[in-house]
């Protein structure tokens, strides 16, 4: 299959040192670094006009003369009010991109890195910046894969043959996706301290995986830290190592004063990525569902989380935080502009059986919501030392009868425990692979069903705020939205399941 071509001069492999890839690993699964000079160049000139794609899809645009062009997706919120004659909204030469957020903010970007060690966090932070017409900077947004070896991390999760082929697949279906977000905006003005949420996202996941959730909460107001968990869960991740040359060199002294040369050493310093894909566990013996294997993993996602917490209070507090990817973006602006007294945990499917652990090693965090839960690596002890109010909001596609069941650990006398579920949802209902494909290819991979992606969005969004605002005291929110009551016609009160047995590995 033919490579495609980035166009966006892709800021997250833009750093100001050099970086090497391993080569080794690049050998593995077909991960190569081939693209890299194409991801580096500048493409305010290189835009090519897409073509239209199912309605339901990622929006893109096609012109229609004097340099404008029709959405295809014309009824995406956020986008803006310019009209043709036929009432669609008109723009330039717009990338193939997410919805964007239907907040009153617009979103800014950036990615952290703080430590190189196994120990290190590596997270994507959107936050709220001032509202502008993100479709006139459509050049500022970031890939939504943000390298090549993501797409063929997502082929390797998968375990299908052949892995190379379907790597390049993977990165012809997302390669040229934009998420609609300003890549190092400056923070929004002002004096007002904003909420934090950190994400958690599921197996095979990664930062960017739920992208367009993560802009939902961020134009309402919340900075949202999407955690790349070091655990072997991710599709795909990497770490930077030193690699320091030293070279010495004879430079010359003042040789007036009877003094002989001296050795110098000038050294050069880059680092070598090591790039880390999923941890398949069948090879060592292991179930891919292992109670003991799973629980390890999500206690030490419940630490990271937390970790997470402590380094964005860091920055709250104008602690200098280094960023190993060496971006000049300052953090201090971040300085006393968090409000870490109104902290929530989100996470989807094992990110889901994450919030439970996280909630319950760590006070700080005020309340949790699970979207479409695993709760296979929890046990009832551990959900019962949950104090804080936790929301589930199931898909009902995806859920077999033991899964449901379990949600009961959760029930406690005197607790908010809120659980519903979306009536017709796939597991993918909150994730943008929904986005990505079209209906058909979207059925066939499971990552859609027959409910609009944009309908299982505005669910989403919907519940959480209303959750969030009730148990942070945001006024912002309505919390008697008729979704978190199960009044919505596609809202079904409690547990409900489609499956009557655990599906292969899709969490």
């Amino acid at each position: 299959m033919k490579r495609i071509e980035r166009h966006l001069q892709h800021v997250t492999s833009c750093v100001s040192f050099h970086i090497e890839s391993d080569d080794d690993d690049a050998d593995d699964g077909g991960i190569t670094n081939e693209d890299e000079s194409d991801e580096n160049c500048n493409v305010a000139d290189k835009l090519k006009t897409q073509t239209l794609r199912s309605d339901d899809g990622p929006t893109k645009f096609i012109n229609v003369g004097d340099n404008t062009s029709i959405s295809s997706n014309s009824d995406i919120k956020g986008s803006p009010t310019t009209c043709d004659n036929n009432g669609k909204y008109k723009h330039a030469n717009v990338r193939r991109h997410l919805p964007p957020g239907s907040g009153k903010h617009s979103v800014g970007c950036v990615d952290i890195m703080d430590d190189q060690t196994d120990d290190g966090l590596f997270f994507r932070l959107f936050y709220p910046v001032e509202k502008t017409d993100v479709f006139e900077r459509h050049t500022q947004w970031p890939l939504w894969l943000p390298r090549k070896q993501y797409g063929h991390g997502y082929a390797k999760f998968l375990k299908k043959k052949p892995t190379k082929f379907l790597g390049k697949l993977f990165n012809w279906l997302g390669g040229d996706v934009y998420i609609p977000a300003l890549w190092q905006a400056p923070v929004l003005e002002g004096s007002e301290r904003v909420p934090v949420v950190v994400m958690s996202h599921g197996i095979g996941g990664n930062r960017t995986s739920y992208s367009a959730y993560c802009c939902e909460l961020a134009s309402h107001g919340f900075i949202v830290a999407a955690v790349e968990h070091r655990d072997g869960s991710a599709s795909m991740t990497y770490q930077l190592k030193d690699n320091i040359r030293a070279s010495v060199a004879e430079v010359p002294r003042d040789r007036t004063g009877g003094r002989s040369t001296r050795s110098s050493m000038v050294r050069s310093h880059s680092f070598k990525e090591e790039w880390k894909s999923f941890e398949h566990v069948d090879g060592l013996g292991i179930r891919w569902n292992d109670y003991e294997y799973r629980n390890r993993q999500v206690h030490q996602r419940g630490r990271e989380c937390s970790k997470l917490l402590d380094l964005l209070t860091d920055i709250n507090n104008g602690i200098s935080v280094r960023n190993c990817l060496g971006f000049n973006f300052n953090l201090k602006q971040f300085k006393g502009r968090l409000d870490l007294a109104k902290a929530a945990v989100v996470g989807h499917s094992f990110g889901g059986s994450t919030v439970v652990t996280t909630l319950a090693d760590d006070s700080r965090f005020r309340m949790g919501i699970m979207l479409d839960p695993w709760m296979h690596p929890l046990n009832k002890e551990l959900c019962q030392r949950v104090e804080q109010p936790i929301l589930v909001i199931a898909y009902e596609k995806f859920q077999w009868r033991e899964n449901v069941e379990q949600f009961d650990w959760l029930k406690m006398a005197g607790k908010d425990r809120r659980i519903i579920t979306i009536r017709g949802a796939c597991h993918q209902a909150v994730s943008d692979f929904q986005f990505i494909v079209n209906k058909y290819l979207g059925r066939l991979m499971m990552v859609r069903s027959d409910l609009s992606p944009k309908i299982a969005m505005e669910l989403n969004r919907r519940a959480s705020l209303s959750f969030l605002g009730k148990h942070l005291d945001l006024n912002d929110f309505d919390q008697n939205d008729d979704v978190i009551k199960a009044q919505h016609e596609l809202i079904i009160e409690g547990g409900a399941y489609a499956r009557l047995v655990c599906p292969e590995p899709e969490v």
